[in-house]
């Protein structure tokens, strides 16, 4: 448990704070938003028994918040930022975050982390990455229009 703490929460908000200093616009709009994706996911999916987090502790919710709250809602937050703040292409802003959080979570699988039920597997965990920062990004597109960003 401490090893998700610490990584999964910890070392994601020190590079949270120090984006929130370059946008904090992000903190105030997609970041609760990423987060909510991720609490509800998760949960679902755990609660469905697609998927389990190691070591689970007794309060159900706990197996995934500190993630949720943290690497999830920051990999949202620098998203945000790349897509709104900087001149890097869509597409590889998408391939980037997409294949990277697939990737850890792979290293998760590899590390026993995280365990998949027999009626889940890694294609579908890369289904749900690519239309949760599809969502975000949508989002993104109406905070831009209604001139939140940038």
């Amino acid at each position: 448990m401490a090893f998700i703490i610490i990584v999964g929460f910890v070392l994601p908000w020190l590079t949270g704070i120090y984006l929130y200093k370059k946008a904090p616009k992000i903190f105030y709009t997609t970041a609760p938003i990423t987060a909510l994706i991720a609490v509800v996911l998760n949960q679902a999916g755990i609660h469905i028994g697609l998927w389990e987090v190691n070591h689970m502790p007794t309060i159900v919710l706990l197996d995934s918040l500190f993630l949720d709250l943290g690497i999830f809602t920051i990999a949202g937050a620098w998203f945000t930022y790349m897509l709104v703040y900087k001149s890097v292409k869509p597409i590889w802003v998408y391939i980037i975050f997409i294949g990277g959080m697939a990737g850890l979570e792979g290293l998760a699988l590899l590390v026993e982390t995280i365990n998949y039920d027999h009626n889940w597997n890694f294609f579908y965990t890369f289904l749900m990455y690519v239309g949760g920062f599809l969502i975000i990004g949508w989002i993104i597109k109406i905070l831009t229009k209604l001139k939140v960003f940038p």
